[in-house]
């Protein structure tokens, strides 16, 4: 006698349908994931490079708490670039792999076939036959996989888009604050970090500490209603700073489904390393060669030698976070040498606070900037009371530049030694080398004997 209520059918009924319903939505996502995989990956691997261009040509002109808007911006998003690039690319290869298996389980319905096979023995044979699976197995695997790694991107990504954007408010937040009231709040580069502590120290952590399943384990009776509420307190005000009704379905259903701590693991190595990935870029476009063997010709070495940062006319992409003093060339036919010095907000601007005070005659920052350069030729002081405030757009920065006479220099090789006075000076008598830029440049006139002779 079939004792099954009519509400327990309708229920079962329903719930039929709903998997009927999704079986047949099953049927098109493969098709979407490849879709939305293969043309995301496409632009995800050209976006790093463009985030990195224009990182390196905003950041230039700001300071503190805009200079870190910007650099934590270009980390974030460029290591998420490249996180779910590989990601992505992960899943296209396990898709496609998946398609190869489906491929052969249409062509050989029977699978593989152990008693035709002669190029392996038998007792590799038995071993591989228990191992092995079958290509079914290996389908729902591998489809599987590529369904996780898919929702793991989104996860990744929505986490990270969300970590970035509450850190870029509490630093915006943080400029609004300082530029109201006056009143500087630095160091800048910790205002979010403070901010993330607080909210973990006064909202995650104690529902961590009051709802966990040790504790519940060791008191072995029903949660107080105080505890109750004030857990439940502190999991609404985490809704308000994270989207939980969009992260906890992925979260919660990957977490519950995958062996213990391996979602967690690949979790925060996913978030860690998109955050890693962005500072790693910025590190290795400081680098010459992030493999190198030059065990004879090191950066000590550069340092004496010529580095094509410092001219004009070699200097490529990869000295782009270069922010050097400028001449020309390397080989000057000219009687004036040309030299930019340039002015960065981000190093400079707190030195010239210190020196100068508001400065604000035009003469008087003018000579605030020239006050942070000491600029010799051949080990002769140069005055830099000529140069002048110049905006180089072509080099998209602002600076001082100035035009040395070279007029009784003997054609040959001469050196330039350029030192910021940002720098502290080594103490006298340490051996220390002072801070400093060394530029060798060939001077070669074509026509030496218009050249006026040095003053005596």
């Amino acid at each position: 006698m079939n004792r099954t209520s009519p509400a327990a059918s309708t229920e079962s009924a329903s719930a039929q349908e709903r998997r009927i319903a999704f079986e047949s939505l099953r049927e098109r996502t493969d098709e979407l994931e490849l879709i939305i995989s293969g043309i995301s990956l496409l632009a995800l691997l050209a976006l790093p490079g463009w985030l990195f261009d224009q990182w390196v040509r905003l950041e230039l002109h700001a300071e503190g708490q805009r200079h870190l808007l910007l650099s934590l911006g270009f980390q974030l998003a460029s290591g998420l670039s490249m996180t779910m690039a590989g990601a992505f690319l992960l899943h296209l290869a396990v898709r496609a792999y998946w398609v190869g298996l489906i491929g052969l389980k249409a062509a050989f319905p029977a699978g593989i076939r152990w008693d035709a096979i002669r190029s392996i023995g038998p007792i590799t044979r038995d071993y591989h036959r228990r191992t092995v699976v079958d290509l079914d197995s290996a389908i729902d695997a591998a489809d599987r996989a590529a369904s996780i790694v898919f929702a793991l991107v989104s996860l990744v990504a929505l986490s990270v888009f969300w970590i970035g954007g509450l850190l870029a408010l509490m630093t915006l937040l943080a400029i609004g604050v300082s530029t109201l009231f006056g009143a500087p709040l630095e160091p800048s580069a910790k205002v979010g970090a403070m901010a993330f502590g607080v909210l973990f120290v006064f909202i995650v952590l104690p529902q961590l500490l009051l709802d966990n399943a040790w504790l519940s384990r060791r008191l072995q009776q029903p949660a107080p209603d105080w505890r109750r509420r004030f857990v439940e307190l502190l999991v609404r005000l985490q809704s308000v700073v994270i989207p939980q009704r969009l992260v906890l379905p992925v979260q919660l259903s990957l977490e519950s489904n995958l062996p213990r701590w391996i979602f967690t693991l690949m979790f925060l190595l996913l978030v860690g390393g998109s955050a890693l990935l962005g500072r790693a870029q910025e590190t290795a476009a400081r680098e010459f060669a992030l493999v190198s063997s030059y065990a004879y010709f090191g950066d000590a070495d550069a340092d004496e030698g010529l580095r094509s940062a410092h001219y004009e006319n070699l200097r490529g992409t990869h000295d782009a976070l270069a922010r050097v003093p400028l001449i020309p060339a390397d080989m000057i036919a000219d009687g004036h040498l040309r030299l930019f010095l340039p002015y960065l907000p981000d190093r400079d601007n707190a030195s010239l606070r210190a020196r100068c005070g508001p400065a604000e005659g035009q003469a008087q920052r003018r000579a605030c900037l020239a006050g942070l350069w000491q600029v010799e030729i051949d080990a002769k002081p140069v005055d830099l009371g000529d140069f002048l405030p110049a905006e180089r757009r072509d080099l998209g920065q602002r600076g001082l530049q100035g035009y040395l006479s070279l007029a009784g220099f003997a054609p040959g090789r001469h050196e330039l030694r350029v030192r910021w006075n940002g720098e502290p000076a080594p103490a006298a008598g340490s051996g220390a080398k002072t801070p400093g830029y060394r530029i060798p440049f060939w001077f070669s006139p074509p026509y030496q004997q218009d050249l006026a002779p040095a003053a005596p």
